[in-house]
């Protein structure tokens, strides 16, 4: 089979969550299938002199933000999110030589924001990974803002709703990696077929190490801290679980670890045990070597990558339910789970004052995420929904 991936970022180092999830679903589908990637290069990545001839890069256009006048009233004017067509222009020329020298089989667009995409794929097998539903992470981002942004943000996600509900029906299949975001997508466009495959890990990289002694006064979180739902759930934790945890365990600290943390994550760093540390590009120490992993969320969507990380290297984790999307574990077994700061500060207690329950909990993490996560599996799922895709005509897209 001959599949064409078409990214909105390149699976080039610095990684992040989203290059290097495409970096492994390529390798694992590079096993038995020829597979072309056409990608942006973010201004963070090498020219393509250190990419693979199979790798096409692009530069991705400049960012355009709420704070352009003129592409937030070409958004509003046009009901498009914003950036959306211009990425998808950005693409379009380079897809179409791609196309005329590598007869694909298959197309795989990813993600969501490179939907516009399918109005040049009529005819085409064609495959959405949008991965979560865009609109809902819009939403959250609205809730920490406030004033004219706030307001500029929640007609964004209107925006994208729209598109979400006109595009996304161009792809023979949507692929978002959870039931939650599934749901959603549906709520959008009922008739949307949309497909559950999960987020896979590298069991073999993120792994406990016995040489590594946890610290059992220590809690961690992780995570990109510029982003919406994380900058919730870190102030949550902070602010409200963390307190409860150190009255009964004055020794305690908590890590939070992650890179570009927003100013109010970064103002964190002045309450009592906590240590806001910014960026750290191997996050193995802290999993392995931490008392307790907290995944908080309170907002968002989509699997959440760090937990699923923490578990694969036998952290003891704490997580709300909101943490748990897409993923098929039995609280109590796996790890535990509270909704409410009270109950998430009695998990963490138990879990850094127990190390039974730690380690029989880590081991339970472990041995799921390498049944349930394995990136052969994941590739395996995708190579089933390509096989199924029909081309979609033009008028059906409409």
């Amino acid at each position: 089979m001959r599949i064409l991936i078409c990214a909105v970022e390149a699976p080039l180092p610095p990684i992040n969550g989203f290059r290097l999830m495409l970096g492994a679903l390529t390798q694992e589908l590079r096993r038995k299938h020829e597979v072309r990637v056409l990608a942006f290069r973010a201004a963070d990545q090498e020219a393509a002199s250190r990419a693979e001839s199979q790798l096409r890069l692009v530069p991705r256009p400049e960012a355009n933000s709420l704070g352009d006048a003129a592409a937030v009233l070409q958004a509003l004017l046009r009901r498009r999110p914003l950036r959306a067509d211009a990425l998808a222009a950005a693409l379009a020329g380079p897809l179409r030589e791609e196309l005329e020298d590598f007869d694909a089989d298959v197309v795989h667009v990813t993600s969501g924001r490179l939907a516009a995409l399918g109005r040049a794929l009529a005819g085409r097998r064609s495959v959405l990974g949008a991965l979560d539903a865009w609109h809902l992470n819009v939403e959250a981002r609205a809730l920490v803002a406030a004033g004219a942004r706030r307001r500029l943000l929640r007609g964004e996600a209107s925006r994208v709703r729209r598109f979400e509900a006109s595009e996304y029906r161009r792809f023979g299949r949507v692929v978002v990696v959870s039931e939650a975001d599934r749901d959603a997508l549906r709520e959008v466009d009922p008739m949307l077929a949309v497909s559950v495959i999960p987020n896979g890990v590298d069991a073999g990289y993120f792994a406990p190490d016995p040489d590594v002694s946890r610290d059992s006064s220590r809690v961690v979180f992780t995570g990109v801290m510029s982003y919406a739902p994380n900058v919730l759930a870190a102030d949550f934790l902070a602010r409200q679980v963390f307190p409860l945890v150190r009255a009964a365990r004055p020794a305690a600290q908590l890590a939070i670890v992650g890179r570009a943390p927003a100013p109010r994550v970064q103002a964190l760093s002045e309450l009592d045990g906590v240590d806001v540390t910014g960026e750290d590009e191997d996050l193995r120490p802290w999993l392995v070597g931490s008392g307790a992993y907290v995944c908080p969320m309170i907002s968002g969507t989509g699997i959440k990558k760090k937990l699923l990380e923490a578990m694969a290297c036998a952290a003891g984790c704490v997580a709300t339910p909101l943490a748990l999307q897409g993923l098929r574990v039995t609280p109590g077994q796996e790890l535990l789970v509270g909704t409410t700061a009270e109950e998430l500060a009695h998990a963490l207690l138990r879990v850094l004052e127990d190390d039974e329950c730690r380690a029989s909990l880590g081991r339970a993490a472990r041995e799921y995420v390498r049944s349930e996560h394995d990136w052969r599996s994941v590739a395996r799922a995708y190579r089933d929904v390509y096989r199924e895709l029909q081309p979609r005509d033009a008028g059906a897209a409409i």
